[in-house]
């Protein structure tokens, strides 16, 4: 396993694949299972279902829908949603995109998105960096399974680090 082919099956929903249309909410699935399909661990995982999108708009993680037609910034709300929810609580993710959803007219989501996307592609750069180091670490022992378990603790250890880390900023704004 090399670290690059983990960064390849990273998904994500670039701006330039969003439609100039509204969407309907089987649209919008099939969208998210198109971008994000490939992060999937095994085939029967959903992505998103009908009922995520109902409790997202239920818990006011974005703002309503109107003659139930997503426009693209719900997709991008959505998208942040999605890669979110794997660490956060759901009132975690809400309170993390309050000042998104109560912004003002001159905030730009998609200024913010288009920030964030190219932030993702730092972290993925330097997310290979440390993998290599750790998977180099586990190579150089010949990969025992004692080894191979070191390695995933510690990987699930930088997991949780950051996971805290989100966690404290998200405490530190309220």
């Amino acid at each position: 396993m090399k670290p690059n082919e983990i960064v390849r099956t990273e998904g994500t929903l670039p701006k330039v694949v969003l439609p100039t249309i509204d969407l309907y909410m089987d649209q919008v699935i099939q969208l998210f299972e198109q971008h994000y399909g490939k992060m999937k661990r095994n085939e029967d995982e959903t992505i998103l279902t009908k009922t995520m999108i109902n409790n997202y708009a239920k818990g006011k993680l974005f703002h309503p829908v109107k003659n139930k037609k997503y426009t693209n910034e719900h997709l991008m709300l959505l998208s942040l949603i999605y890669e979110m929810k794997g660490l956060l609580s759901i009132n975690d993710i809400k309170e993390t995109l309050r000042p998104l959803n109560e912004s003002d007219e001159a905030f730009s989501l998609e200024d913010f998105y288009d920030a964030y996307q190219a932030q993702k592609e730092q972290n993925l750069q330097a997310f290979e960096t440390q993998a290599e180091t750790l998977l180099a670490n586990v190579k150089a022992t010949e990969a025992s399974e004692i080894q191979q378990s070191l390695a995933i603790a510690s990987a699930v250890h930088m997991s949780h680090l950051y996971q805290r880390l989100a966690e404290r900023l998200i405490d530190e704004s309220k």
